[in-house]
């Protein structure tokens, strides 16, 4: 009687192409055709590093499906297929052990045994630390030599010869990258703030160096990782390398940048790069705050019972505080405000959103039979959106990997001298406006939904929340109502905002908008009026 068996195969980069799978298959195929194994599923993971288990969908799915399988053999063409992480592969055979199926590899000629596989995963280590020293190596030496080590800095382009830039100072009637750098520093001399420039800029149409529009952030950088356009020291010629170095968060298998210590980070001069003189770049440097403190947003908790809840209707960003007008907040789209570049101009009273909000939750929370079956249709549509933006979470990430992939790519077919310059340009400024387009609509994914379970003791707990922030003036979270906002602010996942002709559109997403939208007579989700205490949209504010 033949064994039964899972097969499975990855590849790690998009260089290999989906043929590195066709060839594994047919490894597998041909073992098994010789072993009389039946090989009854198959799994695989395209262009996924083996450095983590956690981050593939495939072989998280045939680890999942080991409960109800009837198998007894997993077959991989190689052990590095299945990971490269000793101790992931320590998981993987426990696994495979308790479930009685044991571990076959095609190149290791059979059964492997624990031992085997995690001197096996632990040379695969080596193997991926081996490779990243030595192309970090290569990196510091082509930088000595005055090569680009990186992607091509905005102001730049790249030259006919293999690793080199020239500063972009246009053609013709076409500004250069060169001239619109001069232009911020120029303007932010004058006493511009970044948000304007970043408007300006868009107003006019000019492509940010990521091929999207202009924001506040991208102009003043980050001062930990001396990035943007008023720090990046590559403006005044000197070339700075290893400011970061990308680890894998073991908890998630994702890859993670962090900071290096500034004695690791090498500086190179290259005078004939310099777009801006030393004196303009230092003067723009004592514009920043001079505080070397943390920034406060590291240990701040939500101020407000909406903090970080808030979106504008018009662009999906976020609100954030205007000003106070009579000790009122108000709250305005963060768009508007950092770029420009979106049409809601309108300023909201806070307080006014809370008591609309406020107001309907207490209205349903009355409805003791009709909360337990709209939490049942609620947690049923929650559990389907979760598996939805999974799904599209995994998709993005992984057409993202596949551009970066294109890109370094681009790279090394550059440094070989198979095109030139202005052919690369053009090859990875798409690819960076591709990744752009991407990484906004993963950010405006929703969250992953996490179900909910509320009992009638619940429900009269969330009642006493509700009049407890009702009667004290409720916007700001204190020490003594803490508890009750943290309870409210776990109902909602989003409140946008909408401006119409008649006044505000308000739309609750979360177990408060649903709650909401049960009403017979709907407090939020519809049009809001002026007269009911809502400012209605005003240009200019």
């Amino acid at each position: 009687m033949k064994k039964r068996a899972f097969a499975y195969s990855r590849y790690s980069h998009e260089d290999s192409t989906d043929q590195s799978i066709e060839g594994q298959i047919a490894s597998q195929d041909k073992y098994a055709s010789k072993n009389e194994i039946e090989i009854v599923q198959r799994y695989s993971d395209h262009a996924i590093s083996g450095a983590s288990i956690l981050n593939r969908p495939g072989l998280t799915r045939l680890l999942q499906g080991l409960d109800a399988a009837e198998i007894d053999i997993l077959l991989v063409d190689h052990l590095d297929r299945l990971t490269r992480d000793d101790g992931d592969m320590a998981f993987i055979h426990k696994q495979l052990v308790f479930h009685r199926i044991e571990l076959h590899s095609v190149a290791q000629s059979g059964k492997v045994d624990r031992n085997t596989a995690s001197i096996m995963a632990l040379v695969g280590r080596n193997q991926l630390e081996s490779t990243a020293h030595a192309v970090r190596r290569g990196q510091e030496l082509r930088l000595r030599e005055g090569k680009n080590t990186g992607s091509r800095p905005y102001g730049y382009r790249l030259t006919s010869t293999p690793g080199e830039l020239e500063i972009d100072n246009g053609h013709g009637i076409r500004v250069g990258e060169a001239d619109i750098v001069r232009r911020i520093y120029r303007e932010r001399l004058g006493g511009m703030t970044p948000r304007g420039i970043a408007g300006k800029l868009n107003a006019e149409g000019t492509p940010s160096p990521m091929g999207g529009r202009w924001n506040a952030s991208t102009i003043n950088g980050s001062k930990s990782r001396q990035v943007g356009i008023l720090r990046n020291s590559i403006y005044i010629g000197v070339r700075k390398w290893n400011r970061l170095a990308m680890v894998r968060n073991p908890s998630t298998g994702k890859r993670i940048s962090r900071v290096n210590k500034s004695e690791d980070i090498v500086s190179v001069p290259v005078p004939e790069l310099a777009i801006i003189d030393v004196d303009t770049f230092q003067r723009v440097q004592e514009l920043f705050p001079q505080s070397s403190d943390e920034h406060p947003s590291k240990y701040r908790r939500a101020k407000t019972l909406f903090s970080g809840l808030l979106r504008c209707g018009c662009c999906i960003g976020g609100m954030s505080m205007k000003d106070k007008s009579k000790g009122r907040i108000r709250v305005q789209c963060s768009v508007m405000k950092e770029s420009r570049s979106c049409t809601n101009t309108s300023a909201y009273y806070l307080d006014e959103i809370v008591d609309a909000a406020l107001s309907g939750l207490r209205e349903q929370l009355q409805k003791t039979d009709a909360m337990a079956q709209l939490l049942k249709a609620y947690n049923s549509e929650r559990t389907r959106l979760a598996a939805e933006t999974i799904e599209r979470i995994k998709i993005v990430d992984k057409q993202i990997i596949d551009l970066n992939e294109r890109q370094a790519r681009i790279w090394r077919d550059y440094d070989a001298g198979l095109f030139d310059g202005s052919i690369a340009n053009e090859r990875l400024t798409r690819i960076k406006a591709e990744i752009a387009t991407l990484e906004e609509a993963k950010a405006a994914l929703p969250p992953v939904p996490e179900t909910v379970a509320l009992h009638p003791a619940a429900i009269e707990r969330f009642r006493r929340y509700v009049d407890e922030i009702s009667k004290i003036y409720a916007v700001q979270i204190t020490d003594e109502n803490l508890e009750a906002a943290n309870a409210i602010r776990r109902l909602i996942d989003q409140i946008t905002i909408t401006p119409t002709v008649d006044g505000t559109d308000i739309k609750i997403e979360g177990l408060l908008g649903l709650l909401v939208e049960a009403s017979t007579r709907p407090v939020l989700g519809g049009i809001v009026v002026a007269e009911e205490g809502f400012e209605p949209p005003t240009q200019g504010l």
